[in-house]
């Protein structure tokens, strides 16, 4: 029995090469139109002058965003308080349904009163 001749490897170099110069030129294309739209924008871009004074070089600040360091931050302190102020006080929660609600001691009073357990 005949073996047949297997046919010799052959990488198609010519059209690797095609390939390869057409992704870089579009490569290039796409870089030069890239730094051209990246200099229209700079252009375009007001430059901004921070205060020179004293109290410009305190102010915190984080990248181009004027942002208090959080241990500076006083917010949730401050909602903290203000729901603390709501539990240990009586308002409305509903007017229109006559909804209130009372300080959080009390509420917990009456409710271990009506469940019949002992303080």
């Amino acid at each position: 029995m005949s073996h047949p001749i297997q046919e010799e490897d052959r990488i198609a170099s010519a059209k690797i090469i095609v390939v390869a110069i057409v992704s870089l030129a579009v490569f290039g294309v796409g870089v030069v139109w890239a730094v051209s739209i990246e200099r229209n924008e700079n252009q375009n871009i007001g430059i901004h002058q921070p205060e020179t004074g004293p109290a410009a070089v305190r102010a915190p600040e984080v990248g181009i965003v004027y942002q208090w360091p959080f241990f500076l931050s006083h917010y949730a302190a401050d909602k903290g308080e203000a729901k603390k102020a709501m539990l240990e006080s009586y308002g409305w929660v509903d007017k229109d349904a006559k909804v209130v609600h009372i300080p959080i001691d009390q509420a917990m009073e009456r409710y271990v009163s009506q469940a019949g357990g002992a303080k």
